[in-house]
């Protein structure tokens, strides 16, 4: 599950995010994104890495890296938690029984396995180019659009600018500003 992780934290996010600027005025849940991918890419370990000891030191080790880079602690902390624990949910989505997910709270594997023809036999099948199932990638696909879509219909299409760097949302904006300025003058 590599591709999936993206379009589900990716969703999360930008809700995440809507509801964080609405009281807070910032958005950084891109921490998100990457924080969802960190114990794929990262720590590649399932068995090890997957589970709430790991998320909780996973936190405080980004937060305190972002911390020091200049997101605001809290911001730092909050999304990186959200992160790692939305990878872990996801995984838990999948797999009936797969992983110790709630160790050390819980012993034993846990899951929820709500995506059936995703495994077989306890073994993830990427049907999708090696790196995606089907069924867990279109239901990711229609969360992320849903998400889209209701983020845009509450703040209007500018809020995308929390996910650019503000010269590309700046040469973005020149462009649309120019199309619809010549659009009026042939009107």
């Amino acid at each position: 599950m590599y591709i999936e992780h993206i379009f589900y934290s990716g969703a999360i996010a930008i809700l995440i995010g809507m509801l964080f600027f609405r009281y807070a005025g910032r958005d950084s849940s891109w921490i998100i994104i990457l924080c969802a991918w960190a114990p794929d890419i990262i720590l590649p370990i399932h068995d090890v890495f997957h589970n709430v000891a790991y998320l909780v030191m996973f936190t405080m080790l980004v937060g305190l890296l972002l911390h020091k880079s200049g997101v605001h602690s809290f911001d730092a902390f909050f999304f990186a938690f959200i992160g790692y624990g939305v990878h872990l949910f996801e995984d838990a989505l999948v797999f009936k029984t797969g992983y110790p997910f709630l160790w050390p709270l819980v012993r034993g594997e846990a899951g929820i396995g709500v995506f059936s023809g995703a495994v077989s036999e306890g073994n993830y099948l990427a049907d999708v180019f090696g790196i995606g199932n089907t069924q867990v990638l279109m239901a990711g696909l229609v969360f992320l659009l849903l998400a889209l879509l209701l983020r845009t219909v509450v703040e209007g299409p500018t809020w995308i600018r929390w996910y650019m760097l503000d010269e590309h949302y700046s040469r973005v904006i020149t462009k649309i500003d120019a199309t619809l300025a010549q659009k009026n003058i042939q009107n």
